[in-house]
Formats: C-alpha cells, sequence, structure tokens
C-alpha cells in the first residue's frame, strides 16, 4: 500500500496581498488550513471547467434565480 501523503507533490506560489489575505480569510472562517482552501478552490474550478465543456454552466442560486455565476476561460 503507498502512503497518500507521499505522494503529494510541493508547489511554491507567489500571491498578491490581496489574494493572500483572502486565502488567508478563507482558512480562518472555514477552519481549515490555506492548503485546503486551494484543493477545494482547485477541485471548484475543476468541475466548472468540466461543465463549461458541456455548455453548462455554474452558479450560487437563491430560490429560483441565479445570484452569481461560476466563468471559467
Amino acid at each position: 500500500m503507498v502512503d497518500e501523503k507521499a505522494k503529494r507533490k510541493r508547489l511554491n506560489l507567489d500571491l498578491t496581498p490581496d489574494a493572500y489575505d483572502l486565502l488567508q480569510k478563507l482558512a480562518e472562517e472555514s477552519g481549515k488550513n490555506m492548503a485546503d482552501v486551494l484543493r477545494t478552490g482547485l477541485a471548484l474550478y475543476g468541475i466548472a471547467q468540466e461543465e463549461s465543456k458541456k455548455g453548462r454552466s455554474l452558479g450560487v442560486v437563491e430560490g429560483e434565480k441565479v445570484v452569481k455565476e461560476i466563468v471559467t476561460t
């Protein structure tokens, strides 16, 4: 059995101060660490991109109304 942690890759990332502050805020509010927040964001971006290829979009829905659409490029 291969240790999952041993398979991980390390990444060095430069962020603007605003992006770093947002990442830190999201981590604090969610009770997760910054790496977990980035992994979740990456997973959500992957879903959005997959759906975009199918002509679909991801969005935030309130009742029956889309209040925010998530767009990938």
